[in-house]
């Protein structure tokens, strides 16, 4: 998992103490590290829809902030890695920070498991997929095709469909086919929709795709906390000493 580590220098915390005593420096270096987190994570989420095509609001927001304490003066920055909304954030995106192959859907299991993609091939939408404002196929699509292809099984979607004669005949004109590799028609391997004669490319399937490092995660942490820590610990600093002064120390 991608993350971050914040931390104090030792030179900039010795000379708080000198200034400001130990009291003081222990209760503001948490406040300091954790507020510089989240600097941190503000400049992650301007700079992911810099570097990525129309991110999702989800994808946006994938990244989470832990804060520091006393007894761990270390406050960390990295991707959520919950399955709470759906794909965690880690699966496709931390191959964009450390480069390597994408790894494989949730749709991509399902044909592979139903025998119509085979090993070492990918599901990428072809010029026929209807796109969502963020660039993505809509699940809805998605489910609508696998249940036509029969990817899913008898105990999925597919069930659910009706087999009259006249929607076995609807399907034969507009529903969508799988054309593997060697295919009579010539066609490249994918998942068709019919349009009359014409077959309409919606899904392609193609070789694994490989992504090379583009999003430089690290080095945008570290610029952000190099730009914020010293204001954030003077700020924490001024803040738990004027505290204690009012408590009388």
């Amino acid at each position: 998992m991608a993350d971050s580590r914040i931390q104090a220098s030792a030179q900039r915390v010795k000379a708080a103490i000198r200034q400001y005593g130990a009291q003081v420096t222990s209760y503001a270096v948490p406040v300091a590290l954790t507020r510089t987190a989240h600097d941190a994570r503000e400049e992650l989420r301007r700079t992911l829809p810099a570097t990525f095509d129309r991110p999702t609001p989800y994808t946006v927001n994938s990244t989470y902030v832990q804060p520091a304490s006393k007894a761990s003066p270390t406050a960390w920055v990295g991707f959520k890695d919950g399955w709470d909304k759906g794909v965690p954030a880690t699966r496709y995106l931390l191959p964009n920070v450390e480069g390597g192959p994408r790894r494989e859907k949730s749709m991509e299991r399902q044909l592979r498991g139903s025998g119509l993609l085979a090993p070492g091939m990918f599901a990428v939408p072809g010029e026929e997929a209807q796109l969502d404002a963020y660039g993505n196929m809509p699940r809805s699509q998605i489910v609508r095709i696998l249940s036509q292809v029969r990817a899913f099984g008898e105990q999925g979607y597919d069930a659910n469909r009706t087999n009259s004669a006249r929607s076995r005949a609807k399907r034969r004109k507009n529903g969508h086919f799988v054309a593997l590799r060697g295919n009579a028609s010539g066609l490249p391997p994918g998942i068709y929709r019919r349009d009359g004669a014409d077959a309409r490319p919606v899904i392609l399937f193609v070789k694994r795709p490989t992504y090379r490092p583009r999003f430089p995660f690290g080095a945008i942490i570290e610029r952000a906390v190099r730009a914020n820590i010293g204001r954030r610990f003077k700020e924490a600093l001024a803040q738990v000493d004027a505290r204690f002064a009012a408590r009388g120390r």
